[in-house]
């Protein structure tokens, strides 16, 4: 048994060492929740920093791409409403021979505005197409004014009223997303679809909706 360490030794008895008392056992668990809990929080903090530092400028490309598509469909939004100025004009005055040319130039620049790119942002690519789609609503119930088609004058005038109308909502609602101003109304002409210019006739088109 010589030579072998006390505590090899038969018979040896480790003297216990007292147990913690509550207060440091509290103590102890209360230290090791406080580490974990401050590294998860710097962690998180960390990344949230990261995130917030990268988001500005993903959307600043975002807004870039937009407000290019936006000001390059410019010209032909700005036909679009001149035609629709015009056009509203001549229905509040009953103009029949005014109102045809201009209803049938709107069916032609809706068609042209449909064939523009597509918007890089859906929100509001969904406006843009929106405002067409009532603009191009419009014009075929313009149309019907003068196909004989068999609709109360008053019924087709109030549609007509009512989709030149939801289609500047979409537009409006449009210019406030993009945060760039709409279109505005120029002088008024009668062009064939694609071409520079020209007046065009009223093609036998009543003098009065009355």
């Amino acid at each position: 048994m010589a030579g072998r360490p006390v505590w090899l030794r038969t018979g040896f008895r480790p003297i216990a060492e007292p147990p913690l008392s509550p207060a440091a056992t509290g103590a102890a668990l209360v230290g090791a929740l406080t580490l974990v809990v401050g590294c998860v929080l710097v962690g998180g903090s960390e990344e949230h920093e990261v995130m917030a530092t990268a988001a500005p400028a993903e959307a600043a490309v975002d807004t870039s791409e937009l407000t290019s598509w936006y000001q390059s469909t410019q010209g032909l939004r700005a036909s679009i409403v001149t035609t629709v100025a015009a056009a509203r004009g001549y229905l509040e005055a009953q103009d029949g021979a005014g109102l045809q040319p201009r209803c049938t130039q709107l069916a032609a620049e809706t068609k042209a505005a449909n064939r523009l790119p597509a918007g890089p942002d859906p929100q509001a690519n969904g406006m843009f197409t929106g405002g067409i789609e009532r603009y191009a609503a419009a014009a075929q119930t313009c149309a019907h004014l003068f196909d004989g088609t068999q609709v109360p004058l008053a019924e087709l005038q109030s549609q007509l009223r009512t989709a030149l109308a939801d289609g500047d909502t979409s537009w409006e609602s449009l210019s406030l997303h993009t945060g760039l101003p709409l279109a505005q109304a120029g002088s008024s002409s009668v062009t064939s679809a694609g071409s520079g210019g020209g007046t065009a006739a009223a093609g036998g088109a009543p003098a009065t909706l009355r």
